[in-house]
């Protein structure tokens, strides 16, 4: 029997922070103009040698501009993302959304390859953290850590931990498509008790 969910994780925030993404927007924007017109600005005066100095000198005043657009831009849609989880028969697949309208497929889990599944923080987790060369998160609420599952699984490149905001189908899901029982920690029963008093 085929196993498809789809969960959407909402990111309620992004409603109270309209004032607070349109102000990190146009710092960025002014960021960017100020990089490039002081980039620009430098090329002009490069005449003859004695201007080399300005170049090197507007050069370097541009860069903090540079990082700071980027890190603004970083900071502005992490904190405007919505995750998609997807389960079918053999994959896991996680979509980021940004800023509502824009969506992309960041990570496709083969569900064959996870090797542990738990409840963060619990002591399966614990045993486990070392083992994983990256984490993903693919979550919205980092409040309560009762409610998120951690899973681990292996790639070509490495292990990988990734922590994701289940609801309970998910979890349902997750069980009937995940067979080998073993790849549950104990921690499962007590996160899925916690989705139910979460809803």
């Amino acid at each position: 029997m085929e196993q498809y969910y789809e969960q959407n994780v909402v990111n309620k925030n992004i409603d109270e922070r309209i004032k607070k993404t349109r102000t990190l927007t146009i710092a960025k924007t002014f960021c960017t103009v100020a990089a490039i017109g002081i980039l620009l600005t430098s090329i002009l005066f490069v005449v003859d040698d004695s201007f080399v100095a300005w170049l090197g000198i507007l050069s370097v005043t541009s860069v903090p501009f540079i990082i700071a657009a980027v890190i603004i831009g970083r900071v502005n849609k992490r904190n405007n993302t919505e995750y998609d989880y997807v389960i079918d028969d053999e994959y896991l697949k996680v979509s980021e959304i940004y800023f509502r309208e824009r969506r992309k497929l960041k990570h496709s889990v083969r569900l064959r390859s996870v090797e542990s599944a738990g409840m963060f923080g619990s002591e399966g987790y614990k045993k486990i953290e070392s083992k994983a060369e990256k984490k993903i998160l693919a979550l919205v609420n980092y409040d309560n850590e009762k409610t998120i599952l951690y899973l681990l699984y292996s790639t070509e490149k490495g292990r990988r931990i990734m922590f994701l905001e289940p609801d309970r189908g998910f979890m349902i899901a997750l069980r009937r498509v995940v067979s080998a029982v073993n790849i549950f920690d104990k921690s499962m029963t007590e996160l899925e008790k916690n989705l139910e008093t979460e809803e």
